[in-house]
């Protein structure tokens, strides 16, 4: 698992309800995107001290690509 939001006052993201399953993905230097995490859970929506939940896509690995034969 990991967490992940941000604190800043004018631009808080965050996952919120009905967001379950959705990706955590962030832009490389390169301009492409990766899918750090997939939403778990949270207490509530863009709350500074409480980020939302994700599970570490990193941890599964070898278990995706034996699932899809790479």
């Amino acid at each position: 698992m990991l967490c992940a939001g941000s604190s800043h006052d004018n631009h808080r993201v965050d996952s919120c309800r009905g967001d379950s399953g959705g990706p955590l993905v962030c832009e490389r230097p390169s301009g492409s995107w990766v899918v750090y995490g997939v939403t778990s859970w949270g207490h509530a929506c863009r709350l500074q001290d409480a980020p939302g939940v994700y599970t570490k896509v990193s941890a599964f690995m070898p278990w995706i690509r034996k699932v899809i034969g790479k």
